[in-house]
This record gives C-alpha cells, structure tokens and sequence, in this order.
C-alpha cells in the first residue's frame, strides 16, 4: 500500500480525529482533516499541529512537523473532503445519530469502492451503520486517546461489513504505523474496553470492601500489571505462570470478584455531585492543574518510549 497515493479523510476536529489526522499524516499519507465551521477546523489543527509538534520533539518524526503538515489540507466542504478518499475516517461526537447524519451526507459523494471507518469507543457498528446504503463497507476503527502516541486500533466489523473490508482497513492501519486488533464478531466496548472496564470494577470493589484504598490500588497496578502487561499480554502471562497455577487460583479467586451487573455507588455518587474527574477539578482525586499537568506529562513521557521502542523493532 503505498502511503504517497492513497487519499484520506478524517471527519471531525475534535481530540480523535485530530490526532488520529496527526498519526496518519505523520506516517506518509495526503489526508483532507473536515470540521463544520471555519472554528472548529481552527481548533482541530491546533490541536493535530500540538500533536505533530509533540512527535517532532520526541524524535519520532524522520522529516519536520512543517513536511507532515503540509499534508493536512483542512476544509469545511463534505463533498469535497470525501469525494476522493479511499478511507474515510469518522471521528464526531459520540452520538449515534451525530454520526448516521454526517456518514448518510458523506455517503452521497464518496467513492463507490471507498471504506468508512468509524471511531467510536462504544457504540456498535451494525447500529451505526444501519441507515447507510452500503454497510457492507463499513467497519469500527476504534484508535485509543492520545491517538497520535498509542498505537492500538481496534477493528470491528458489523454484521453486514464484507471480509474484504476488514482486510482493507487492516492493512491500511498497519501501512499507517498502527497496530490493529481485528474482532471476529461485535461486541459492547471491543476488546480493550472491556478489559479495562473489568479492572476497574474490581478496582471500586476492592475500595468499596474496605480492603484496600484508591491510593493503594493504583499503586499496585502501576507497580506491577501495568509495566508487565506491555510485553505479555494476559493469555501469555497465564502461560508463563502455569495454567496449572492460574486454574488453582481461579477456582476460588472468582467466586470472590466483582459481578456486579451496575455502575457501583463510588462512580454513582460523584456523578451525581457533578464530580467528574480531571476536567472539573474533582472526581475520585484531587485534581489541582499542576497535578494533572504532572500526570499527563508522566504518561506522554512512558508512551513516547513505548514508541520509540516500536519504531527501533520495525528497523
């Protein structure tokens, strides 16, 4: 697949397409980055140019951030963002019928033989794709925030998303400096997601139980699972333990986990207070502006080494 000819477009300006535009433009391709208004496209190059610029200064880039953005071309036209494209990227808001109005729009002009991609986090692909005429080209492609730094994508077909589809779009993805996960069938939150999400209710269930503290818990993951995860993921960490060990564990460690079917009263409470993380200050933490400018700096700094090391194993 070569990155010089094939023609991209990323709809949305908000934080996923405009680093995801950031990750694919960095990686060879032309890509037309559309938002609704003249401001919004304002924004989402700011941000793709923070996110190239980022690149460039971790030493992540082999040409300037000026090169890779030169390849950006930003407009406000649907017809004309899509008319061209190969791939089209779907990154607005997490709403469905957001989404079932800008894909019906888009499909008016797009290529015959040309794939939608739709970035959600959540939702699933057939109800995403249910209105378009042609469902069979498309899929989920699911990039992980900050997604100009994480190399995840996972891929989703829907129930009417041809094979071929998948193929194309996984190997676009790989083409792009991405490593994707391809599902067999879909399902609620892909495969991360819900992974993550089984961590985390077992994380408020040790909290909520009294067993340990917030503090304590996020300190035994960062300590322990979360640097050992990078290299062996949970089925290679059971074989290397012994499944003879695992299975052992297993026949009383589950009966005593979470299954809790609802959002437990900790996340509950401070929704309800209008607690809601980071963006207002307070949610389970603290979080004064210094805090989360230390925090994100720290995770920017151990996914760009991450990164780094993806790119020596590539040469």
């Amino acid at each position: 697949m070569n990155n010089t000819t094939l023609s991209v477009c990323s709809l949305g300006t908000g934080t996923m397409g405009s680093t995801s535009t950031a990750a694919i433009a960095s990686a060879g391709f032309q890509i037309t980055l559309w938002g609704r208004s003249g401001a919004s496209l304002e924004r989402g190059m700011e941000s793709a140019t923070t996110a190239v610029r980022q690149l460039e200064s971790s030493g992540l880039l082999r040409e300037s951030a000026r090169d890779v953005l030169d390849r950006v071309r930003p407009t406000t036209d649907l017809e004309e963002a899509v008319c061209s494209a190969d791939f089209i990227l779907e990154s607005v808001s997490e709403n469905v019928e957001t989404k079932h109005a800008v894909l019906l729009e888009a499909e008016k002009y797009c290529r015959k033989d040309g794939i939608i991609g739709s970035n959600t986090s959540g939702l699933l692909p057939s109800a995403i794709a249910s209105p378009l005429r042609n469902p069979e080209r498309f899929v989920v492609t699911h990039f992980w925030n900050p997604a100009h730094l994480i190399p995840l994508v996972e891929v989703c077909p829907g129930g009417k998303t041809l094979p071929e589809t998948v193929e194309a779009a996984r190997r676009f993805l790989l083409s792009a400096g991405k490593r994707p996960a391809v599902l067999r069938k879909e399902a609620n939150g892909f495969i991360a997601n819900r992974l993550q999400f089984a961590l985390l209710r077992e994380a408020l269930h040790i909290v909520e139980s009294g067993v340990a503290s917030m503090e304590e818990v996020d300190e035994a993951v960062k300590s322990s699972i979360g640097r050992r995860l990078a290299d062996t993921g949970p089925f290679e960490t059971a074989d290397l333990g012994g499944l003879d060990v695992f299975s052992s564990i297993a026949s009383y460690l589950f009966a005593d986990l979470s299954a809790d079917t609802k959002p437990p009263r900790l996340l509950t409470e401070k929704v309800r207070e209008g607690l809601l993380g980071a963006k207002t200050g307070q949610g389970l933490y603290n979080w004064e502006p210094e805090r989360k400018k230390e925090v994100l700096e720290a995770r920017t700094r151990t996914l760009v080494h991450f990164l780094r090391q993806d790119r020596a194993e590539i040469k």
